[in-house]
C-alpha cells in the first residue's frame, strides 16, 4: 500500500482534478440507515469519474455499522477515489490512537483531526503507525469560529499558532476553511509555511459561500476542494460535479 501522500496524487493525477465530494447525508432527507446507505454508494458510483475524493463527516453516520463503512471505503477505493474520514480526532494520546486505529479499520485513507489540545505531533506519530493519513483542522470554514480562531493570542491569531505546530509535525496536511474573514494573503502565508508537498484542503464551498477560485489560485498545487450540499442536493448530481471539474480546470 502507498503511503497516504501517494494515495493523494494517484488520484488526483488519474481523475484530473482536485475536486472532492463532501458526502454528507442530512438524516431529515435519510432517516433509515440502510437507506442512507444505499445513497451513499449511489452518490459515489455516479460521480466517481468527476471527483478525486470523497469526505464523509462523522456526524452524519454514526448509525452506519463497520461493514457499512466498509462498503463506501471498498467502493471509494475500487474507483480510485481518496476516502476521508472527517471525525476531527482531538483528545488525549491513547484516545487518538484508539480512533486512528478504528479509521484504518473503517478502510479510510485519511481521518481529520483537532490540534487544538497542542498534541499534533504525537497524533501524528500514532496515524503513521495505524497506516492513516492526517489532516490537521487549522481554520474551520463557519463564520462563528472567528471568536476563537482569529483571535490574538501572544500577538498572533490562534490559527496562526496551530499552524506552527503543524509545520513541526510530519501530518500529511491541513483543513482550511474559506472563512468570511480569511484573505488570499493569509492562504497564500499558509501555503508558504506548509511548504509544497502537503496538501490543503478547502471546505466551505458551495452554499457555504466559498469561492472555489480563491482555493485553486493561492492555495498551490497540493489541494482538494471539498464540495458537498452543491453536488448530492442537486437534482443531477452527476451534471453538476462534471462541471464543477471543468470550473476547477479552468482556473
Amino acid at each position: 500500500m502507498s503511503n497516504p501522500l501517494g494515495r493523494y496524487v494517484k488520484s488526483v493525477e488519474s481523475k484530473d482534478t482536485v475536486l472532492c465530494l463532501g458526502l454528507d447525508p442530512d438524516p431529515s432527507q435519510h432517516p433509515d440507515t440502510r437507506e442512507k446507505l444505499v445513497f451513499c454508494l449511489d452518490i459515489i458510483e455516479k460521480v466517481s469519474s468527476h471527483v478525486a475524493a470523497v469526505k464523509i463527516n462523522e456526524n452524519f453516520v454514526r448509525d452506519l455499522s463497520l461493514e457499512d463503512h466498509r462498503k463506501i471505503t471498498s467502493l471509494a477505493e475500487s474507483r480510485g477515489l481518496l476516502s476521508i474520514y472527517d471525525c476531527k480526532i482531538g483528545d488525549i494520546e491513547n484516545s487518538n490512537r484508539a480512533g486512528f486505529q478504528l479509521v484504518r479499520k473503517l478502510g479510510y485513507d485519511f481521518a481529520t483531526f483537532n490540534p487544538i489540545l497542542g498534541n499534533v505531533v504525537e497524533a501524528a506519530r500514532d496515524a503513521e503507525q495505524a497506516g492513516v493519513g492526517v489532516l490537521a483542522l487549522l481554520h474551520p470554514s463557519n463564520p462563528a469560529s472567528r471568536r476563537y480562531y482569529r483571535a490574538l493570542v501572544d500577538g498572533r491569531k490562534l490559527y496562526e499558532l496551530i499552524l506552527e505546530d503543524v509545520c513541526s509535525s510530519d501530518v500529511e496536511g491541513v483543513v482550511l476553511g474559506l472563512h468570511p474573514d480569511i484573505t488570499v494573503e493569509e492562504i497564500a502565508r499558509v501555503r508558504d509555511a506548509l511548504g509544497g508537498d502537503r496538501i490543503i484542503l478547502f471546505p466551505g464551498v458551495g452554499v457555504q459561500g466559498g469561492k472555489p477560485d480563491t482555493a485553486v489560485k493561492h492555495g498551490g498545487k497540493r489541494i482538494l476542494v471539498n464540495v458537498g450540499r452543491t453536488i448530492i442536493n442537486s437534482p443531477n448530481p452527476v451534471q453538476t460535479a462534471m462541471q464543477l471539474k471543468q470550473i476547477l480546470k479552468t482556473l
